[in-house]
């Protein structure tokens, strides 16, 4: 009788612990099955995190100028280049320039393919007939790189008759872009001012690349007829008074 009763104690007391345990293991597995969901849910925000830093960033490494190429004959435009050679935007100076982005078609070409395609216009053709020089000048803020640009431009240029290329200073950007010229024109500008001081920026808005050059050389001519007149004169004013003295001192020896 007394082992029956112990036996059902012992059975009754293992049955709690049996529930007491099971209770504790249930209770272990919710915290850890909420853990996990946590850890889940911090792993997605953390990964869309991370994949929104990287697309912002890539896209601002792809739309962030590097470099940029003035093209100049009548039209006046600039491509802007990224990093990975590719034209991100297109700006105009004149009303030839407006038409002349409106008929292209060049936003993400690699700037060597751009060129090609602006060359082949209508309207740069047709300057091409008339003998109007074209400027392509690079500027960039990697001077390695614009060095490379521009080596780029000059072997696809080195057939082609009247294009001059050039190097450009990052620091002209501001100051062309102030005036109203794009950075090709700008220079152009600048030399013609060393010969003439006195040319305005609004002297130069509606001329060709051409006609600026034209300018240029004829200051310099006027400049070097200006000085050998000047060294004639000087010339003849010293042998005029050399012939002087000579007659001064034949006078006084009679």
């Amino acid at each position: 009788m007394n082992d029956r009763i112990k036996q059902t104690f012992d059975k009754i007391y293992a049955e709690n612990e049996l529930k007491t345990q099971t209770k504790a293991l249930i209770a272990y597995q919710i915290r850890n099955k909420h853990k996990n969901r946590m850890r889940r849910h911090m792993v997605s925000v953390m990964a869309c995190f991370l994949f929104f830093i990287m697309g912002f960033s890539g896209y601002h490494l792809y739309f962030t100028q590097t470099a940029m190429i003035s093209i100049d004959i009548n039209p006046s435009i600039e491509l802007n280049i990224n990093r990975f050679d590719k034209v991100i935007s297109i700006n105009s100076y004149n009303d030839d320039g407006v038409e002349l982005v409106n008929a292209l078609d060049i936003k993400f070409m690699n700037y060597k393919s751009a060129i090609d395609e602006i060359l082949n216009t209508e309207m740069i053709t047709k300057n091409f007939v008339n003998n109007e020089t074209l400027s392509i000048v690079v500027v960039g803020k990697d001077k390695q790189k614009s060095k490379e640009m521009y080596d780029n431009i000059q072997n696809n240029m080195s057939e082609k008759q009247n294009v001059c290329c050039d190097m450009g200073n990052f620091n002209e950007v501001n100051e062309a872009h102030q005036a109203g010229l794009s950075v090709g024109k700008y220079r152009a500008y600048l030399e013609l001012q060393s010969v003439n001081e006195n040319v305005t920026i609004d002297d130069v808005k509606g001329l060709t690349m051409s006609q600026i050059r034209d300018c240029i050389n004829q200051e310099k001519y006027n400049k070097q007829n200006s000085n050998c007149e000047n060294e004639q004169q000087n010339e003849q004013q010293k042998h005029n008074e050399g012939n002087g003295n000579q007659h001064r001192h034949r006078h006084g020896m009679n």
